[in-house]
């Protein structure tokens, strides 16, 4: 139940929509269970079916070559020719298609339904165009009923810098090429200032939410992510939150 002490109005969530401002006032008067129960509620109304749903899936990272330089990220390699710098970074690689359908293999076997396949901002001398569309084909002849949950915004705007392609054109031929829905990766805060300090060469706010903008307007549902514990502030939380809502209410093409 919400505290005696709080300042929220009777009208919660589950009645009415709540703005940046009653973000605010419920992260400083409410605890972290009070607020999730407000969140029960709300789900309840939406969905009072007495059951939800989950999917099994494997994450399969096709490559970890990239170009950006997320100062959190331990996954990175500098693709030949690059040097960010750090000495504490992997070997790179590029899966085969062997070893992804190996690794769909293992996922099959327990009945998993779905792969989530990310990688980094890889150079066009290292994967061409033809390469990511020829994973999609690969996967959907051999493994029809897999769903292919893949290539987050950074990495369909990174397609699209790279080889000089418009966004939609870039989805719609992933889209034909067997490409269901695409991941939230790298939505960590959507907000400049802090996307500026923690993740340089990737995305900015506007490129990431209009890769997200033009996927949902070609039918492709998509997934956000946030992360969050480092260097944003609260508000910025809010913002960033501010700034999905946004979209959702435009397209209504986030799934979760």
């Amino acid at each position: 139940m919400i505290s005696s002490t709080s300042t929220i109005p009777a009208q919660t969530p589950a009645t009415s929509r709540i703005s940046a401002d009653d973000a605010w006032q419920m992260y400083n008067d409410l605890s972290i269970h009070e607020i999730g129960r407000l969140a029960h509620d709300v789900t309840l109304q939406k969905h009072p079916e007495p059951y939800r749903t989950y999917v099994v899936d494997r994450n399969i990272n096709y490559s970890n070559y990239c170009t950006a330089r997320c100062i959190f990220c331990n996954f990175k390699a500098d693709p030949p020719g690059m040097d960010s710098g750090r000495r504490d970074l992997p070997d790179g690689y590029v899966l085969s298609f062997a070893e992804i359908a190996e690794k769909i293999e293992e996922l099959l076997a327990i009945g998993g339904t779905q792969v989530l396949m990310q990688g980094g901002l890889v150079p066009k001398e290292l994967l061409g165009f033809e390469w990511y569309l020829d994973l999609m084909r690969f996967i959907k002849k051999n493994y029809p009923s897999i769903h292919i949950h893949a290539f987050s915004p950074p990495e369909i705007h990174g397609l699209h810098q790279i080889f000089d392609m418009p966004i939609r054109d870039v989805l719609l031929r992933l889209q034909e090429a067997g490409l269901d829905t695409i991941p939230g990766g790298g939505g960590e805060i959507l907000v400049d200032r802090v996307r500026d300090k923690i993740g340089q060469g990737k995305t900015n706010t506007a490129e990431y939410m209009e890769v997200m903008r033009q996927a949902h307007r070609i039918g492709m549902r998509t997934s956000i992510t946030m992360m969050f514990g480092h260097i944003e502030t609260v508000q910025e939380r809010i913002e960033s939150l501010q700034v999905i809502r946004d979209l959702q209410d435009e397209t209504g093409g986030f799934t979760a």
